[in-house]
């Protein structure tokens, strides 16, 4: 039980529950705003148009909101040096994904595991969508940034305080 408790783990456990929150979040959003269009009624031609809407832009924002009072919240404490290691297991968890999600869809699928398995990236939502908004386009080099935002908590380091001695 103590390994859990090792600053090794402290950034991870946060991403993942912040990706999981954020993934909950969104299914939620989108119940409420599928609802929403729903209670519209149909449109002049006499259909239902469902869109998604404003649900993207609200899911980054509440993303952002989050990874920063997670960061602030958990990892404020720890040194540069235990915040970068710990970002580096994230780094490469979310690499692994996104090769995982390529391979698939290069075999003319889309494994539902690795659907599964991006709710712990979720929490890193605002960063691509704030480069899907800025360059008008999805595609895999945009999504390579977002891989490095656990590196962000640097930010958020402990300073070392230097003594003359």
């Amino acid at each position: 039980m103590e390994s859990w408790k090792r600053p090794i783990w402290r950034v991870p456990l946060v991403l993942s529950g912040v990706g999981i929150f954020c993934r909950m979040l969104s299914y939620l959003l989108g119940l409420v705003w599928g609802r929403i269009q729903i209670a519209r009624g149909p449109g002049p031609d006499g259909t239902f148009v469902l869109t998604t809407g404003y649900v993207t832009e609200i899911i980054a924002v509440l993303s952002f909101l989050l990874f920063w009072w997670a960061g602030w919240r958990f990892v404020r404490g720890l040194t540069r040096r235990e915040i970068f290691a710990s970002a580096t297991i994230v780094v490469i968890v979310y690499a692994v994904l996104l090769a995982a999600e390529q391979l698939s869809q290069a075999m003319d699928g889309y494994s539902i595991w690795i659907y599964r398995l991006y709710a712990l990236a979720d929490g890193k939502t605002w960063v691509d969508q704030l480069l899907f908004r800025i360059f008008d386009t999805v595609s895999v080099p945009l999504a390579i940034p977002g891989l490095f935002t656990p590196y962000l908590y640097l930010v958020l380091s402990k300073r070392k305080m230097f003594s003359a001695s």
